[in-house]
C-alpha cells in the first residue's frame, strides 16, 4: 500500500503537514517506521494512506506485527491547504490494517484522514534532516517536492476512497 509521510510542523505543535514522496509499505506501522527515518528533529511522524483511484479500498489484512496496533486519527477538514490535526478518534488494526478505515471514511467525511501511533515519540535530535519544521501546501496534479513546497495528492483535491 502507498502512504505519504506526515510530519509535525514544529515540535509539540500537534499539527501535521504532508511531506514529499511516497512510501510503499506492507502495513501502517511499517510506513510510520520508514517515514520516521526522515522526521525533523523533535517532531512526531504519522502517515496518510494513499489510493490514487477512487472507490472502496481493497481489504488489507493486518500483518502479524501490525495486528493490535492503535493510531490516533489526524484529520484535514479545511481542505488540501489545511494542516492535519488530531480529531479525538482512535483506529485499531484488528484483523485488517487501520489504513483501510481511513480510506473508507475519507469519502464519508469528505476530507483526508491520517494516522499517528498512539505512542508516537518525537524524532531524536540527531535526525537526518536539517530543518526542525515542515510546512507546505497540497495541490492536485503536481509532483511531490521537498518540504516547504507543493506536495501532490496525485489527483483531485477531494479524497480518494
Amino acid at each position: 500500500m502507498k502512504f505519504v509521510p506526515l510530519y509535525e510542523t514544529a515540535a509539540g505543535s500537534s499539527l501535521y503537514a504532508l511531506a514529499s514522496g511516497m512510501i510503499e509499505a506492507d502495513s501502517t506501522s511499517d510506513a510510520v517506521a520508514q517515514a520516521a527515518k526522515s522526521a525533523p528533529a523533535g517532531c512526531r511522524t504519522g502517515v496518510w494512506p494513499y489510493k490514487m483511484i477512487s472507490g472502496v479500498p481493497d481489504a488489507m489484512p493486518a500483518t502479524p506485527d501490525e495486528n493490535g496496533k492503535q493510531y490516533n486519527v489526524l484529520a484535514q477538514p479545511d481542505g488540501a491547504s489545511g494542516s492535519f490535526a488530531p480529531n479525538g478518534q482512535v483506529f485499531g488494526s484488528f484483523g485488517v490494517d487501520a489504513a483501510g478505515m481511513c480510506l473508507s471514511l475519507e469519502r464519508f467525511f469528505n476530507y483526508r484522514l491520517g494516522l499517528i501511533p498512539t505512542d508516537a515519540k518525537p524524532a531524536p535530535a540527531a535526525s537526518t534532516t536539517s530543518g526542525s519544521s515542515i510546512s507546505g501546501t497540497v495541490s492536485s496534479g503536481t509532483t511531490p517536492v521537498t518540504s516547504g513546497g507543493t506536495v501532490s495528492s496525485g489527483g483531485s483535491a477531494t479524497p480518494a476512497g
